[in-house]
């Protein structure tokens, strides 16, 4: 009995502060005339269990699974406990073109992942370095691509062209990369860069309305690449000379066209390409001749060709001979409609399945 009471008393005086805190507490709330607030109850039970972003998505979200690829799979948005939730949940789907999307920087950085991509070999000639990406988002550029860039914004065409020997083939390449992105080249401007070659380090990427490829663009490349030899054969032999021999790539290995008419044939075409990306062409391109003159191609991308979506497209894309493009690994149809039929015929006869993206 003693020991119960004990614990009464110190219950009592337990309550007895308590109490008296909570009233010195509000009674410091009146001086300083703070408004009342309702007490927060700590369980919510009428609250949604999913995140709010899946429910009800912003437009900020919209926005980048718009920009986000189509065959990339599902992020987590932020931190949210417990595990990804289901794909069916998620609205993610390929972006749809639009009119006033078309000549946005972030349009043509996803028109071109493809072609960029980290892990595409096939754009990259013999012996260049795999380092030569394009900048991801939330990475802070280089020293280089800094340098490069103030060069894009300060240079006009003519100056390109005599600054031009002094820029290494890899750094004209990335130049080319990032202002075909960010700020696409002019004619004057990209013949400046490309220069006689025709190509930077054996890559060429043109972005329309801007620029277009001459007709004769290729027959000029090679006529140039047949007059180097007697060139160099005639002068002297200083360590200048000897130290510039060979380092521009005699061959082009990839070609990107972007938002710009086909102005030549394919029989132009050199058959050192292994990349080549006819992407948003306003005019129907005839392919059927394309293993004949590119037999090496492992990446072909003909994403956004409003010409290839009605069923003659559909139609053109089935009767295609893809059994002919045997070094064919990458196909790229985003914005296409890719049936289980076309799959089967892309895949007929091969050992290791074409990845198509779309």
């Amino acid at each position: 009995m003693p020991h119960e009471d004990a614990n009464e008393t110190s219950r009592q005086v337990n309550n007895i502060l308590r109490n008296l805190r909570g009233e010195h507490f509000r009674h410091s709330r009146n001086v300083q005339r703070v408004q009342a607030s309702l007490p927060t109850p700590l369980h919510v039970n009428n609250l949604p269990t999913l995140p709010i972003n899946l429910i009800y998505p912003s437009a900020e979200d919209g926005k980048q699974n718009a920009a986000a690829p189509s065959w990339h799979h599902y992020t987590r948005p932020g931190r949210v406990a417990g595990p990804d939730p289901p794909r069916s949940w998620t609205t993610l789907s390929s972006p749809k073109i639009k009119e006033a999307d078309i000549n946005s920087p972030a349009w043509r950085k996803h028109a071109l992942d493809l072609v960029f991509s980290t892990g595409n070999a096939s754009v990259r000639p013999p012996g260049t370095s795999a380092s030569l990406r394009s900048l991801q988002t939330g990475e802070f550029p280089t020293l280089a691509l800094l340098s490069l860039h103030v060069i894009r914004m300060e240079c006009s065409g003519y100056e390109l062209a005599e600054i031009k020997p002094y820029i290494p083939p890899h750094l004209r390449r990335v130049l080319m990369r990032h202002s075909a992105i960010n700020c696409p080249l002019s004619q004057i401007e990209l013949n400046a860069i490309c220069g006689e070659e025709g190509h930077a380090d054996g890559e060429l990427v043109v972005v329309g309305p801007h620029a277009t490829l001459r007709s004769d663009h290729f027959r000029r490349i090679h006529s140039s690449t047949e007059s180097v030899p007697e060139e160099c054969a005639a002068e002297e032999s200083t360590w200048d000379s000897l130290a510039t021999q060979g380092s521009e790539p005699s061959a082009l290995f990839s070609l990107t066209l972007l938002s710009t008419p086909l102005t030549f044939t394919l029989n132009n075409l050199p058959p050192t390409i292994t990349c080549l990306a006819l992407i948003n062409i306003p005019k129907p391109v005839s392919l059927q001749r394309l293993p004949l003159y590119c037999p090496l191609v492992s990446l072909l991308d003909l994403s956004y060709n409003s010409w290839l979506i009605p069923a003659s497209g559909e139609k053109l894309l089935q009767d295609y001979p893809w059994t002919k493009l045997r070094y064919l690994k990458v196909l790229g149809l985003r914005g296409c409609q890719v049936t289980s039929t076309l799959l089967s015929q892309v895949n007929r006869g091969r050992w290791d399945d074409v990845d198509v993206v779309h």
